[in-house]
């Protein structure tokens, strides 16, 4: 026989997040499509899972004692009619059982312990005892009430069961659209295969022979092949129909247009046009309905907020003053006077002085602890008493006297027991005895010691001290006087290696600055020794004594630069200039700037300009004059060649022009992409470069985050090394 599975349980929290999100979907009315998302659960449990656990209306705070008499007094008026009870008390069916019987069992408990029935197997203390009220349940039995208890944490590895229906509710819930969507979805898509089914019936009705045409005949159109032109037919039947076969085809008529807009409409689609046509006639309405259902909303949310607040907060309203502000000025007079009285005689050496003491503070009484509420008044224990002996009352027919009750104050009209309001105690109206109080100690055997005297006593009974020091004098070095860096906090030493490699990398920055501009801009420089460098232009025999300083000192440069930076591992040995300050370098480099600007490009070519315009030059050749008539005539017969040759030349060009056209067109087209190839290309290079740049600064910014980081934890696990060792040594 195949086994059966009953729906039911205990609740898991993927349960409650998807009864959660369907509620959201669904409403509070579609329990079994809410049902149909959890594949172990009914409508009905769904249902008391909401109403008995989910609802955020819920109250799941402690009881109070006003909800104790409450739940009792409607228990005995009601018995075993807790869905009427639960919304008087304000709170569900399930829980008000439960505190119902917990309740009785600590009653009847408690009952044992007075009459001593109990067997009290506690142990050592009271707190040993199992908890009173808690309903067990033995190996085997199921929960009757699982939707009223907390959910159980999932599981680390789900069923397969739980994950398929997971992912259902997810897809199912992640559906937006409706049934709508997707019933438009399947009609476009059957209205395709119409279209593509008629086509394939043409097709195949045109290989057989037989041309469907799409078109239709024209209205009014006469086809006189298979038509007899002005033939009039005679009307069928002994009565004329026209005006009834006129009103069928305005009809007919109608109809079509209507279908061929929407189709053929069902019954079902026509009474949704008609219901969507009642919707739309009052728009007014339906404006008035949507904001009654937002603000009913909004006051519904502002409730489930406010469920956790007892009570709201009221105005404070304080009685009016009985003491007005020439009693208080005249109080405050007295209490002055009473002042310099006593500051005047207050002499340790007067009598009058010895007699006084301090009254002007008045004795504060110490809080006490409240008092226990006596059990005959304890009116939870009474309704208590009352529903044991209704339980155990006997039948009315045996003539038996009633089971006497106890008498609870009610007030007129209402089933809620009527409760007493503590008010404040007026000091003003209530009489009572002055507090008494002997500064002079007069009758020290007739008052007890005061928390103050208990004090003083307590200190008058401690050793007295031995005063035991020695005075010893600091050293000359901790005389000094204090300095404002004392105060500061001892520098950390990685923080002072860090700073130490800051600042000796910004020292190799200056020094790499102060190098020669070959080096900085990595231009090639000759590699020889001291006594080959030799400059012909400066040692020439008309240099001046300038020039041949230039030389020298741009040759001991060259051998410094090759002495303190070789290139390619090639030592020369020689002498190092040494670098100028920063100060002087800036100078120099300021003459040097100033030099330059002398003479400008702009200045060479006016000057250039002004001796051009002084003295007028003629290209060689040009500056023979001659008038004979030989040279005319050779003049002229140059000019008519020099025609005909250009005349040839404009010829050849054109034919050129139109046999290289294509190619130069081509050229110029080829040229244009290898260019933005070639551009292209750069960029690429420049992005490349920049990439390597940035990685290559990344891996040193990460390595240098990494060791920062490396520090602050190391430097926090030694804190924590610290405070754990200090914490042990304190508790040992």
């Amino acid at each position: 026989m195949a086994p059966t599975y009953i729906k039911g349980g205990v609740w898991t929290n993927v349960e409650d997040e998807i009864l959660r999100a369907a509620i959201s979907k669904y409403g509070l009315n579609q329990w079994a499509r809410v049902s149909s998302l959890l594949a172990r659960k009914t409508a009905k449990q769904v249902k008391a899972r909401w109403f008995e656990w989910l609802d955020p209306t819920i109250k799941k705070i402690e009881w109070s004692r006003e909800e104790d008499e409450k739940l009792l007094h409607l228990a005995k008026l009601m018995p075993t009619q807790w869905r009427t009870i639960a919304p008087i008390v304000g709170r569900t069916a399930t829980q008000c059982i439960e505190r119902y019987q917990k309740l009785l069992d600590e009653a009847e408990q408690d009952e044992q312990q007075q009459s001593g029935e109990g067997l009290s197997l506690t142990g050592v203390g009271g707190d040993a005892s199992a908890p009173v009220g808690a309903r067990k349940y033995r190996a085997g039995d199921i929960d009757p009430t699982p939707e009223s208890k907390p959910a159980r944490p999932d599981a680390v590895d789900m069923d397969a069961d739980e994950l398929e229906m997971l992912s259902e509710a997810r897809a199912r819930l992640a559906n937006t659209q409706g049934k709508k969507a997707k019933r438009k979805d399947r009609e476009r898509i059957l209205e395709e295969s119409k279209r593509l089914a008629l086509l394939q019936k043409r097709r195949e009705l045109k290989l057989a022979g037989i041309n469907a045409k799409l078109t239709k005949k024209r209205k009014n159109q006469v086809d006189y092949n298979a038509d007899i032109p002005f033939e009039h037919k005679p009307a069928p039947g002994f009565y004329d129909t026209s005006d009834e076969i006129a009103q069928n085809l305005r009809s007919k008529a109608k109809f079509d247009l209507k279908t061929h807009h929407k189709g053929v409409l069902m019954k079902e689609s026509l009474d949704k046009d008609r219901n969507d046509k009642k919707r739309t006639r009052d728009p007014e309405a339906i404006a008035a309905a949507a904001e009654q259902s937002a603000q009913a909303k909004a006051e519904r949310l502002l409730e489930l907020n406010q469920s956790d607040k007892i009570s709201k907060r009221r105005k404070l309203v304080l009685p009016a003053p009985q003491v007005n502000e020439e009693e208080l000025e005249q109080i405050v007079k007295y209490g002055t006077r009473g002042d310099r009285a006593r500051e005047k005689y207050n002499d340790a050496d007067s009598v009058t002085g010895t007699l006084m003491t301090e009254y002007s503070e008045s004795v504060i009484r110490e809080p006490t602890r409240t008092p226990q509420v006596n059990r005959s008044d304890d009116r939870i224990l009474q309704s208590v008493r009352d529903i044991h002996a209704l339980a155990n009352e006997q039948s009315s027919l045996l003539g038996d006297v009633n089971t006497p009750l106890h008498d609870s104050t009610f007030s007129s009209g209402s089933i809620l027991p009527n409760h007493e309001i503590v008010q404040t105690p007026n000091a003003l109206k209530t009489i009572s005895q002055t507090p008494r109080r002997d500064g002079l100690g007069v009758n020290k055997a007739d008052i007890a010691a005061t928390p103050r005297e208990v004090l003083r006593r307590g200190f008058e009974s401690l050793p007295k001290p031995l005063n035991n020091f020695d005075i010893v004098m600091p050293e000359d070095d901790e005389l000094r006087p204090a300095t404002a860096t004392d105060n500061e906090l001892e520098e950390d030493a990685g923080e002072r290696a860090r700073l130490l490699k800051i600042q000796e990398e910004e020292e190799r920055q200056r020094e790499l600055k102060r190098r020669s501009q070959v080096l900085q801009r990595g231009l090639p420089r000759p590699i020889m020794e001291a006594d080959e460098y030799e400059f012909a232009e400066f040692k020439a025999e008309k240099s001046s004594e300038i020039n041949s300083e230039v030389a020298s000192e741009l040759s001991r440069l060259i051998i410094s630069d090759n002495v303190q930076y070789p290139a390619d591992g090639y030592p020369i040995p020689g002498d190092i200039v040494p670098s100028l300050a920063d100060e002087d370098r800036k100078l120099a480099l300021a003459e040097i700037e100033k030099e330059l600007n002398k003479d400008t490009l702009t200045t060479v070519v006016e000057k250039f300009g002004a001796q051009v315009e002084a003295q007028p030059y003629v290209l060689p050749g040009l500056d023979y004059e001659s008038d004979t008539e030989e040279d005319s005539d050779v003049a002229e017969r140059l000019v008519e060649g020099l025609t005909e040759l250009g005349e040839k030349c404009n010829k050849l060009e054109h034919k050129l022009s139109l046999t290289m056209g294509g190619y130069m067109k081509r050229q110029a087209l080829l040229t244009k992409k290898y260019k933005e190839a070639f551009d292209a290309a750069t960029e690429l290079r420049k992005e490349r470069l920049l990439h390597e740049d940035m990685k290559a600064m990344e891996a040193i910014g990460i390595s240098s985050r990494l060791n920062q980081l490396q520090e602050e934890v190391n430097f926090l696990a030694d804190a924590e090394r610290r405070g754990q060792e200090r914490y042990r040594d304190l508790t040992l």
